[in-house]
């Protein structure tokens, strides 16, 4: 006999959920060409008529002023006092036919309490966002200081983001947000707080969370924020001064300003995108 023809099943455990045909439904890709940015606009809408404002950070806002990053799932930010009753709204029975409350993430990801978030999915579809406080995005709140997407999503301004960076120490977001919106050394001397050092107080009281969130969870890898002491002004003007040595081999400098923004780009933020 030819080896050809020889084929082995591997055995199937019978512990394994097997889905039935006649039931299973795979979740829909959300708009936008599956980034949900109406999905998460409908949600933003209801909460404010609801009184609540919100902003959308993380990821998403590094996309918004022209990062490159992949979006797993939303982190739509609320006032610290809001949390409990806007995680209330979006459970009820109001929304219902369009969201629902799902698990938390089961692990700790690198400068992140996502999972001890309130996290909902959408029904029937591919979506997924957080509720964050706007304690831990850094971001003052009372009220937000918006910028709209021309899509009208309700972004932290660029000031905003960037000093909450510096602030946190969040070097990764950072030189993206630097890279994305291809500001200058002067404009953070216009916009930001430059003076002193980062804000370890924060530091500790997210650290505190960590901490108490992995208690009997028998996690391998536990993710802290991290604790080193930097100056800010150091900090902003090393980052922004070295935009042109994070350009790499598919962004050469004849072509680009940074590795995310082609000589003579416009802002992105200003441009109707279907990511935000």
């Amino acid at each position: 006999m030819l080896a050809s023809n020889i084929h082995i099943n591997p055995p199937v455990s019978p512990s394994l959920p097997v889905a039935d045909p006649a039931t299973y439904s795979p979740d829909e890709v959300p708009s936008c060409g599956g980034h949900g940015t109406l999905e998460i606009l409908t949600i933003i809408r209801f909460l404010e008529e609801h009184g609540i404002e919100c902003c959308i950070v993380g990821v998403s806002a590094l996309i918004f002023y022209g990062a490159g990053r992949v979006r797993d799932e939303w982190d739509l930010c609320v006032p610290d006092t809001k949390v409990t009753e806007a995680a209330a709204l979006l459970s009820s029975e109001l929304l219902s036919d369009k969201i629902h409350p799902v698990p938390p993430h089961s692990t700790s990801y690198p400068f992140s309490l996502s999972h001890t978030y309130h996290r909902f999915k959408g029904r029937g579809i591919h979506f997924y966002f957080v509720l964050m406080p706007a304690h831990d995005a850094h971001i003052p709140s009372g009220p937000f200081q918006l910028q709209r997407s021309p899509s009208g999503l309700p972004y932290p301004t660029l000031p905003n983001l960037m000093q909450s960076y510096l602030d946190m120490n969040d070097d990764v977001s950072l030189c993206d947000c630097i890279d994305g919106s291809n500001v200058s050394e002067e404009w953070g001397h216009r916009h930001l707080d430059l003076d002193g050092t980062n804000d370890l107080e924060w530091t500790t009281r997210m650290n505190k969370v960590v901490n108490q969130a992995a208690q009997g969870k028998g996690w391998l890898f536990v993710h802290y924020f991290p604790t080193q002491t930097i100056n800010k002004r150091e900090k902003w003007e090393s980052r922004v001064r070295s935009k042109k040595g994070r350009l790499g081999w598919t962004t050469p400098d004849h072509l680009f300003d940074t590795r995310f923004r082609l000589k003579g780009s416009p802002d992105p933020w200003t441009q109707k995108r279907m990511s935000c």
